[in-house]
């Protein structure tokens, strides 16, 4: 017992330390203007991390109306949604922006909004984008585990129907801030993936 409870202490130190180096890597970073995603794609970081931070996925969205004003914003909440530390299947960073929108928070045309989103969306973020009417959808990092926009030719025909209609492009971004929404997405995934097991196979 006693080695256990030392191994959940050393891996929440070594998680400790990544985080700040993760913040300390954004603060450094600086929006490059040659790339039109630049400035947003580090505001997301910023969110992914506080996500990070309060025990969830590394992972935030934005959407953006034609102007690039960002209009609304979530992160993950899967284990911290309600405040309880209850897990909630639904909290991915793009659900919530859909919930958003179907409650008319979003004053905006869908079809006019892009979704920038940090990570490669999953197989369930983007069946529910591809119903939301979002236009566009721009994601920051490659997801080789988890991400399905990559894997989209293997999309029921109806599905892939519907991609038509929405468009999918990796966000135009410098090269160090791609790597961080990377690295801050796939920080404490040993932790997360325990966390995970223990709420859906307690």
């Amino acid at each position: 017992m006693g080695k256990m409870r030392q191994d959940e202490t050393s891996s929440a130190t070594q998680g400790d330390r990544q985080i700040v180096a993760l913040i300390e890597r954004l603060s450094l970073l600086q929006p490059d203007s040659h790339y039109r995603d630049d400035s947003r794609g580090l505001y997301a970081c910023r969110l992914a991390l506080d996500a990070l931070e309060q025990g969830n996925y590394g992972v935030a969205a934005l959407l953006v109306d034609p102007q690039g004003n960002v209009v609304a914003q979530s992160e993950n909440r899967v284990f911290s949604e309600d405040g309880h530390g209850r897990y909630h299947s639904h909290a991915h960073a793009e659900m919530l922006l859909v919930d958003q929108l179907e409650a008319g928070l979003v004053p905006y045309p869908t079809a006019k909004l892009t979704l920038l989103v940090t990570l490669e969306p999953c197989p369930m973020c983007l069946t529910r984008l591809l119903l939301s009417g979002i236009g566009s959808v721009r994601y920051m990092a490659d997801d080789p585990q988890g991400g399905m926009l990559t894997h989209a030719d293997k999309l029921p025909p109806a599905w892939r129907n519907l991609m038509q209609l929405q468009n999918h492009y990796k966000a135009h971004l410098s090269e160090p801030v791609r790597r961080l929404a990377g690295d801050i997405a796939s920080a404490h995934q040993d932790v997360l993936r325990r966390k995970l097991l223990t709420y859906i196979r307690p």
